[in-house]
């Protein structure tokens, strides 16, 4: 991966000036004009403590957008509700540097329309970029460094079409004020996929919720005309404005009443399933690959990689054993598998160790076991035009896929299997003939598709973009396998429907290679023995989640119109 570019660090160095300059102007003009604030007076009728909410934007997209939001959240809290929404005068959006500053004016602003600074109980809350903006500014200003000097106390933050960055959430959730992150089941630019891990990590922490919304989407959190970026990333919803605002209410209020000691009312649950039970299967799915943002951080490319030891790492991919399972599984025989994730191009010349797949065989149990290996590779592994995807990957938006874009994985042939493990030495090449990387990938996708929520499986049937399988494709050499990913190409399918049809480089050796390709000559003794191998490029279920979920609805659900035809990425 080359998150941290070259040429993304030359781009931050040349606009931070010119940012900087834009806040220092920004300044100048909220002193002498009056700051770009939208403020809404709480409603009549409120009794409690006085709360204050104060709401960053998303890039592009004007403050007075989230008022009927704001409306929405005013109407459904018990207490009076302030809520000051910082608009931007020649940035895209507020920029960090003059987060403190504008923060203050707003308070002294509300404070000179009547807002008791002494008995506030304030919250922040930003969208899209600004929950990103907004929550390293609370980290970084809380308790005696918070507003006004420390005088104020911040007691919680809303987070939506965003979440906690992974700076905060890795090795454990070590975030300093408690957070709701609300996201969209149809958000477009903030995946539900990485929603999914954010709840992940703060499982069980009461300060640190994670809710959905179904039928939602990226730009619903606000209203009206999306900006660009927006216009073409997100999907069309399936829920109207004023529900979408009125789900949000019904979580942001009860989350603002708890930590204001305020007694919130009874509320009935949001329609459709709860959270937890939506994000199942896609929680199942990242564990499955083994995710180096779930459950196996210590993999090549994951955030623990030192814990990898000569290219070995502790960890493992149990969806790659599915595939030994497709290879090597005999009637009447019980098939033991075991992965562990390596590097996989790892050699003696570089420090590391080869990692070669092995097998072993208990003839009274009539048991075979049989040891793997795996590597991932990712979106932001590859080469992308300005280094886009790297960009946004660093800033953690959810905006590129999150499960691996494929696994690659060092599997032992079904011949060296019959021949090794069960004595049938007569046993040709020709039992590895078939497509057996497709098969596996056939799975992954049907997994997928038999664990998905059923409200997602009927969307993704009527509206999704179909996948299918093509043939293995043949790889001559170890480089040439580690070198080559797997395809996803789009073509037209039997009735006319564009499809992906997605292919996998597989390279297999039979028992005698070096002597078939090598004749008399030698082996050397460093060199292992290079036959009975099947090596796979395999879709990861995963991947194939993220593809019902969200992916696959681009090409006919995505914003400008239901017929808009989609890049894939």
């Amino acid at each position: 991966s080359s998150i941290g570019s070259p040429l993304i660090e030359r781009m931050a160095a040349m606009l931070r000036p010119a940012l900087l300059s834009a806040c220092c102007l920004a300044g100048l003009l909220a002193g002498a004009v009056g700051d770009n604030i939208a403020i809404l007076k709480p409603l009549e009728g409120k009794a409690g403590p006085p709360t204050a909410w104060i709401l960053i934007p998303g890039a592009q997209i004007s403050k007075d957008t989230y008022i009927p939001l704001a409306e929405a959240v005013q109407k459904e809290c018990s207490a009076p509700l302030w809520v000051a929404i910082l608009g931007t005068y020649l940035t895209p959006t507020v920029i960090p540097e003059e987060l403190g500053p504008r923060i203050d004016y707003a308070l002294a602003t509300m404070q000179g329309q009547g807002l008791d600074l002494d008995k506030v109980k304030l919250f922040y809350g930003g969208h899209s970029l600004g929950s990103i903006f907004i929550q390293d500014h609370l980290a970084a200003n809380h308790g005696s460094g918070g507003p006004m000097a420390g005088k104020v106390q911040v007691l919680g933050q809303t987070l939506f079409g965003g979440f906690l960055q992974r700076k905060y959430t890795f090795p454990t959730l070590a975030y300093p004020v408690p957070t709701l992150t609300v996201g969209g089941e149809l958000d477009g630019l903030a995946r539900i996929a990485r929603v999914a891990e954010a709840s992940y990590k703060s499982k069980g922490m009461a300060d640190f919720p994670v809710e959905i919304v179904m039928g939602m989407t990226h730009m619903q959190f606000a209203s009206g005309e999306p900006p660009l970026l927006v216009k073409l990333r997100d999907l069309l919803p399936e829920i109207s404005e004023d529900a979408a605002h009125a789900a949000v209410a019904r979580l942001v209020a009860p989350f603002f009443e708890a930590r204001a000691g305020v007694a919130s009312p009874v509320r009935a649950p949001l329609a459709g399933p709860s959270t937890e039970e939506f994000l199942k299967p896609i929680i199942a799915a990242y564990e499955l690959e083994g995710s180096r943002h779930f459950n196996a951080p210590a993999q090549i490319g994951g955030p623990d990689e030192a814990k990898c030891v000569k290219g070995g790492c502790p960890t493992k991919s149990r969806w790659t054993e599915e595939a030994q399972r497709t290879i090597s599984q005999v009637d009447g025989w019980s098939l033991d598998v075991d992965n562990e994730y390596v590097d996989c191009s790892s050699t003696p010349l570089t420090g590391a160790e080869f990692h070669l797949p092995v097998i072993k065989n208990d003839t009274p149990s009539k048991t075979l076991s049989i040891t793997t290996y795996a590597q991932g590779y990712w979106d932001d592994a590859f080469p992308s035009w300005l280094d886009w995807k790297q960009l946004l990957d660093k800033y953690d938006t959810g905006f590129v896929a999150t499960s691996a874009e494929e696994l690659g994985t060092k599997l032992l042939s079904r011949q060296c299997t019959l021949i090794h493990g069960l004595g049938q030495v007569n046993t040709s090449f020709g039992v590895d003939d078939p497509d057996f990387c497709a098969m596996t990938n056939v799975k992954a996708y049907k997994w997928a598709l038999a664990n998905a929520g059923p409200a997602t499986v009927a969307r993704f049937q009527k509206y999704g973009q179909k996948y299918t399988f093509g043939k293995d494709i043949p790889k001559a050499g170890g480089p040439l396998f580690l070198d080559a990913h797997l395809a996803f190409e789009e073509v037209d399918g039997p009735d006319g429907e564009k499809v992906v049809q997605v292919s996998a480089p597989a390279q297999k050796t039979e028992l005698d290679y070096w002597k078939d390709h090598f004749g008399p000559i030698p082996r050397p003794s460093f060199i292992p023995d290079p036959g009975c191998f099947h090596y796979c490029k395999l879709l990861s279920p995963a991947r194939a989640i993220e593809w019902l979920y969200t992916d696959s609805l681009r090409a006919k659900r995505s914003l400008p119109n239901s017929e808009r035809r989609a890049i894939i990425v």
